[in-house]
């Protein structure tokens, strides 16, 4: 049953009910143009859309190359690494450059590894068809408004190893899909599903709908995260920013709150809380073990 669906019920007959006039947007679909009147908008549009752009570095690139849904406009790549690298054949040539080329294309103190390859975005199927079709033990991770791209990186390199279904960003603060995020991410961008929605409350409501148990990570509530995951039921985790944490809405829309229990203390020289990639792996190996 689709996401869209209105006869199905979640896990409470309560469940919020999806605000007038939202909008459910799917994942990195086609991207559309940007528009021509002004090279800022065009920025922001490429952001959004998670852009057109290099992705850089031995691993992230070798799985874009070897990627067939991919559409490869442009490979740069040093006679060194040319020489030790093993590179698909039938796709774009190569150009051969000197490695300061490298360094002038790509953001400053970049370790290109001696390869940049320049690819149009990913497309994948809607959030609401991958739900739909996620298996029993099905598990999305949603990061509410998360923007450093080696975090988000690191956080899809976990989708992978925990065999997370897709990985939902909100399109206003989303990292670009390229660059630091794919090299962090070393070719997982190529398999995990990336789903930018425009309003992450409304997702999750629209996942209850269909079943779906959403957990939100927070330090104030008394339930610890071992005991927040209900075994046989598909899981939403969402993640808010390092700071401020998730946002009112997310948060009250989230079915329960749960906490990493840490014995460290709010004094100098012990942790506070930790880094939300560090956090999301603890959370997705409870969500399997549970």
């Amino acid at each position: 049953m689709s996401l869209r669906s209105r006869g199905m019920k979640g896990p409470s007959a309560d469940a919020p009910k999806r605000a007038y006039g939202a909008k459910s947007h799917g994942a990195t679909t086609t991207p559309r143009p940007p528009k021509k009147s002004g090279g800022r908008k065009k920025r922001t549009q490429s952001r959004r859309e998670g852009g057109s752009g290099w992705i850089w570095g031995t691993h992230a690139c070798l799985a874009v190359l070897n990627n067939p849904r991919r559409t490869i406009h442009e490979v740069l790549i040093t006679e060194a690494a040319q020489n030790r690298l093993d590179l698909p054949s039938g796709g774009a040539v190569p150009q051969v450059v000197d490695p300061q080329a490298l360094d002038r294309l790509l953001p400053k103190s970049t370790v290109h590894q001696g390869i940049a390859v320049k690819a149009a975005p990913l497309e994948w199927q809607p959030l609401e068809v991958i739900a739909d079709n996620a298996g029993e033990d099905g598990l999305i991770l949603v990061l509410d408004q998360i923007t450093d791209p080696h975090n988000v990186g690191a956080m899809l390199r976990l989708c992978s190893a925990f065999g997370v279904s897709a990985l939902v960003m909100q399109t206003r603060k989303a990292p670009p899909l390229s660059g630091a995020l794919a090299k962090v991410a070393v070719g997982c961008l190529e398999t995990i599903p990336v789903c930018l929605e425009t309003n992450i409350a409304n997702t999750l409501q629209n996942l209850q709908r269909i079943g779906w148990q959403v957990t939100g990570l927070a330090g104030e509530t008394d339930i610890e995260l071992s005991d927040a995951f209900i075994p046989g039921v598909r899981q939403v985790i969402v993640m808010g920013a390092e700071g401020p944490g998730l946002r009112e809405r997310v948060r009250k829309t989230c079915d329960r709150l749960a906490r990493i229990p840490m014995r460290s203390g709010a004094v100098v020289g012990e942790a506070e809380s930790l880094n939300v990639a560090t956090a999301a792996g603890i959370a997705l190996y409870e969500a399997r073990r549970g």
